[in-house]
């Protein structure tokens, strides 16, 4: 018999619900040779009922936006209370809708990237918040993920829902218990950030930090339970208390290259830096970030300090490529596992690692920027700019139109070859030459059929371009931007 009182006073402006259970099953066992050898070894009736009580006169309240955490022994009763708090807040509209974690439906061909958000923005913001941020993850099949995997499109799906409410039964059993934690920590963000109500259950007591939840709920075996009330604050998650930076070899970038929408090889090294998580005795790469020199041109750069430009006239081109050496560092690749994305390792990295170079300036190019703002949470500064080369791209784009090759489909190497087969010989020449000089192809002559196709799939997003400037660090930039003010 389950009894789930619940009162919702007027007065109370937060829709305050009070929740009483009692809960208690009756049970009487068949009369078997083995029941009869066991009634007989234990001195026990084997047809009496028996009463077992789970909950007796529990009592707790839920406001909407509350955070709450069930957790105990398995088979102590958490499951019990998770449903019927479930199919008790169905009815109350200040809840916003119900969704209970095993109603989701999923197509086993579902793109993660069509499968949630409004846009592609917002697709990549929601898998992010369950650590399924990586390029090439974003295009894979929901069959094609492993259990983990699955696990956190399943929670990406539940926050796209639409439902207010969030009822999840078995939270993060399935993963180890490091990404438990970062998973359990992104979740608790997302749902403050959207005001959604969280309501998980879990033997594992190792969450309760970093899903950091208002009301925590012991469930042990018998008929208590114990309600703790707590007061969430915000507070980074706990896994960065065991990340250390130290510096890291290429072998370490190596090892997360595959992880970068990029990766390939990186020349021109400056310096390398690697996060490492020690907790319970285990030793894991969490991340990596390596330097380089400076690109000598760069329209960007000249944006954020116009005196270069004068300075590239008054020097000639020789000293000023030396002063660009002497006074830029360039982030050429920031790397962190799938399994720590989130938690703001990017920016731990960053901060801890900038002031360790020899030039007072640190820049960097990049995509993802448009979706994850770390490098400014790193104290990094965006520029504006305008790029004589993304102007080249535009304008290849729109001759690439008129020649009947659709821009949203650009990115496949079967459908461009199919279209540009088609071409005379005279358009093909044409876009040859505007792919060579936007690519900067050193070879003589045409540029080859497949090597159009290989560089027209991987155009790019105009990147976005940021500055940090170490203050400790003297430069003659700064001595020339003195002068001219």
């Amino acid at each position: 018999m389950v009894k789930l009182r619940l009162t919702l006073p007027s007065h109370d402006k937060e829709a305050l619900i009070r929740l009483r259970v009692d809960k208690s099953f009756k049970t009487r066992s068949r009369i078997t040779k083995r029941t009869l050898e066991v009634a007989k070894a234990f001195g026990i009736g084997v047809d009496e009922k028996k009463v077992f009580q789970i909950y007796k006169k529990f009592e707790f309240e839920v406001n909407p936006g509350e955070i709450i955490y069930i957790t105990g022994e398995s088979g102590s009763g958490k499951s019990i209370l998770l449903k019927e708090i479930g199919r008790r807040l169905t009815k109350h509209r200040e809840f916003g809708g119900v969704l209970i974690d095993h109603e989701l439906k999923i197509d086993p061909d579902e793109i993660l990237v069509h499968g949630v958000g409004r846009d592609t923005r917002e697709a990549i913001e929601l898998l992010s918040m369950v650590g399924l941020n990586e390029a090439y993850l974003f295009l894979r099949k929901y069959k094609e993920l492993s259990e983990g995997q699955r696990y956190r499109y399943r929670l990406a799906k539940a926050f796209w829902s639409g439902k207010k409410t969030l009822i999840l039964d078995e939270f993060c059993s399935t993963l180890d218990r490091i990404t438990a934690r970062v998973v359990a920590y992104l979740c608790q963000k997302f749902c403050r950030r959207r005001g959604l109500t969280l309501i998980a259950a879990s033997a594992h007591e190792d969450l309760i930090e970093d899903l950091n939840p208002n009301k925590v709920i012991i469930k042990r075996f018998g008929p208590y339970a114990e309600l703790r009330i707590l007061d969430p604050k915000p507070r980074p998650c706990s896994i960065l208390r065991h990340v250390k930076v130290e510096d890291g070899t290429y072998q370490d970038y190596k090892t997360l290259a595959a992880f970068h929408y990029i990766g390939g090889r990186v020349g021109y090294l400056r310096r390398i830096f690697r996060a490492v998580v020690e907790l319970d005795d285990l030793t894991e790469l969490a991340g990596v970030v390596v330097y380089t020199h400076p690109y000598s041109e760069l329209s960007a750069r000249n944006h954020a300090l116009p005196i270069l430009r004068k300075l590239r006239r008054k020097l000639g081109r020789k000293r000023f490529v030396k002063l660009i050496d002497e006074n830029f560092s360039r982030v050429a690749r920031i790397i962190i596992h799938p399994k720590f994305r989130g938690i703001g390792l990017a920016v731990k990295l960053l901060k801890e690692t900038m002031p360790l170079l020899d030039t007072p300036y640190v820049e960097a190019l990049a995509v993802m920027a448009k979706y994850n703002p770390f490098f400014e949470h790193a104290g990094m500064k965006r520029i504006e700019y305008r790029s004589r080369i993304q102007d080249e791209v535009k304008k290849l784009l729109t001759k690439l139109q008129e020649y009947g090759v659709q821009p949203n489909r650009i990115h496949s190497k079967r459908y461009l070859r199919r279209i540009l087969s088609q071409l005379s010989r005279r358009e093909l020449k044409s876009i040859s030459r505007d792919v060579k000089r936007i690519g900067m192809f050193r070879k003589k002559g045409e540029i080859e059929f497949e090597e159009i196709i290989e560089f027209l799939s991987k155009l790019r997003a105009k990147p976005e371009y940021f500055i940090w400037r170490d203050p400790r660090k003297p430069s003659i930039i700064d001595d020339n931007l003195d002068q001219e003010i």
